[in-house]
C-alpha cells in the first residue's frame, strides 16, 4: 500500500477512535477527567486536557515502531499525529477558541461550532470531531455559552 493511501486510511480513522473514545471512554469510565470540559472553566487547564496528552503516547508508540524498522509505520504514525494536530485546531482554537487567535469564519467551521455546542448542551451526540453527523435537535435552554472555555478574569 503506498504511503499515501496509508497516511490518509490513519488520519481518516482517527476520527472513528475519535468519536469511539469520546462516546465511551469520555462519557463512560472518564467522565471524571471529562467532566471538567462541559463545567464553566476555572483556570487556564482543565482535568479534560490530560487526555489529549494520553492519547498522544499513541503517536509516540507510532513512530518508535515506525523507527524501528516496522514496515508502512512512518506514514501511519504521521496519519495519526496529524489528526492529533487538527484535532487541537479545530477543537481547541476554533471550536472553543481557548487561545485569542483569529479564527477564519467558513460553513463547515460553523457547522462543527453548532454540533459541539448541542453535545455540550445535552452530553449527547454528535461525539464525532470532524464529521459530527448524528445531531439531536430538540431546543434546550443555558444560561452560558457551551463552547466558552476562555478563562474569566
Amino acid at each position: 500500500m503506498s504511503a499515501v493511501a496509508l497516511f490518509v486510511g490513519a488520519f481518516l480513522l482517527m476520527e472513528v477512535v475519535s468519536y469511539a473514545s469520546h462516546r465511551w471512554v469520555m462519557h463512560g469510565f472518564g467522565m471524571a477527567w471529562h467532566r471538567s470540559h462541559h463545567a464553566p472553566p476555572k483556570g487556564r487547564f482543565e482535568r479534560n486536557d490530560l487526555f489529549p496528552v494520553s492519547f498522544s503516547a499513541v503517536g509516540v508508540l507510532l513512530f518508535a515502531a515506525a523507527s524501528l524498522g516496522v514496515p508502512g509505520m512512518w506514514p501511519v504514525a504521521a496519519g495519526v499525529t496529524a489528526y492529533g494536530a487538527a484535532y487541537l485546531v479545530v477543537h481547541e482554537l476554533v471550536i472553543h477558541r481557548r487561545l485569542p487567535v483569529p479564527v477564519p469564519s467558513s460553513r463547515y467551521l460553523t457547522w462543527l461550532r453548532e454540533a459541539h455546542a448541542d453535545h455540550h448542551r445535552r452530553s449527547g451526540e454528535p461525539f464525532g470531531m470532524l464529521l459530527p453527523l448524528v445531531r439531536d435537535h430538540r431546543p434546550t435552554t443555558t444560561e452560558r455559552d457551551p463552547l466558552d472555555r476562555s478563562v474569566p478574569r
